[in-house]
């Protein structure tokens, strides 16, 4: 019975015997990043130097950047349907830019851009409640989406919640602090937002 226990530990055990100090003395190869880990962090960066930016000129490209990134689903197949669903919005071609979103969402039900933009085409067709479901939806999976925020504090403003408008376009300045014409917005907000000055 020893015998055969033996043998079994012998088939079941590498060459070499359990981990031993042999095995533990090798060095570990470093596990390389995915794509998406990749992608991930290359956005943290760009977050990053766009809330530090000294100028409006020096946020422009990073900013852009951003946008670029965030229209980039990691599948060759969706980015493509992605970039006929903005043509069709360019053609003002909504109903086509509507079931060519709706087909994305349920193939990366993960990635932002595509609710952004079809809340983008709500907002067009003035159905404000499905434009604000989709911003949600936006900001739900990226919660820094500087353009879906300041979208989300005009349907607050527009919803008479100036408080709630406040609080979006603060939070998109925050991310984006040279984001064109919000601090204009913000300021005509603060006085209804934080009230007036004692």
């Amino acid at each position: 019975m020893r015998a055969m226990i033996l043998a079994l530990l012998l088939l079941v055990l590498p060459a070499g015997g359990p981990a031993s100090a042999q095995q533990q003395a090798m060095p570990q190869k470093p596990k390389s990043a995915s794509p998406e880990q990749r992608s991930t962090e290359r956005l943290d960066r760009l977050f990053d130097q766009l809330k530090n930016a000294g100028s409006a000129e020096a946020a422009k490209p990073v900013a852009a950047d951003i946008e670029r990134a965030l229209e980039r689903s990691g599948s060759a197949t969706t980015d493509l349907l992605f970039t006929r669903a903005k043509e069709a919005m360019a053609a003002k071609d909504f109903d086509l830019a509507i079931d060519l979103l709706d087909y994305i969402t349920q193939l990366r039900p993960e990635w932002a851009e595509p609710y952004h933009r079809r809340a983008i085409i709500h907002f067009l067709r003035q159905d404000q409640d499905a434009a604000f479901r989709d911003i949600r939806e936006t900001l739900a999976r990226e919660p820094r989406h500087f353009h879906a925020l300041a979208s989300l504090g005009g349907l607050l403003r527009g919803f008479g919640d100036k408080k709630g408008a406040f609080r979006a376009f603060s939070k998109a300045l925050e991310i984006n602090p040279h984001f064109p014409d919000l601090k204009e917005s913000l300021e005509k907000l603060r006085v209804d937002a934080e009230g007036q000055p004692i």
